[in-house]
């Protein structure tokens, strides 16, 4: 992951094979996000902006679910597609979720409950940051390898 351990946006890149056309590969991005069911996608040059996120019509197991939006850059010289995602939503939504429950706790008796407040976020917002980076990792990997390939030279002259 290129993004520090506080920052709201996680990025990385995915590497394609030399096969694959960077010219066709951002619009095919683009189809596959529209497949996941993203609220909004943009493709402007070499790059495909996109919303997704917690508040829409999809099952919690979408891959956009944990982000609120990302982006998708494709780099031809280096055959790359380098990614950026937002987590500011699940992470907002994580923590007001765990501070309900932390309220709750507050008017039980005791304070024994109020030690797994840190594991209970851990596992809401930690879990499920770690996860979505490794399916949404995935999903594009199979994105670029059902993207179109280049046309092999004999074929373009014939």
């Amino acid at each position: 992951m290129g993004s520090s351990t506080f920052s709201l946006i996680r990025t990385g890149t995915i590497p394609f094979d030399s096969g694959v056309d960077p010219t066709a590969l951002p619009k095919h991005l683009a189809a596959s996000l529209q497949q996941a069911r993203a609220t909004t996608v943009d493709i402007q040059g070499n790059c495909v902006a996109f919303t997704a996120g917690v508040f829409r019509f999809v099952s919690n197991w979408n891959v956009l679910v944990p982000f609120g939006s990302g982006d998708l850059t494709v780099e031809p010289d280096f055959r790359q597609v380098r990614y950026r995602v937002s987590i500011r939503q699940l992470v907002l939504i994580g923590t007001a979720l765990v501070g309900l429950m932390t309220v709750f706790m507050l008017m039980s008796p005791g304070w024994q409950p109020l030690v797994f407040v840190p594991f209970m976020w851990l596992w809401l917002v930690g879990a499920n940051i770690k996860l979505g980076i490794v399916r949404f990792r995935r999903f594009v990997v199979r994105a670029i390898a059902t993207a179109p390939n280049l046309r092999p030279q004999s074929a373009a002259l014939g």
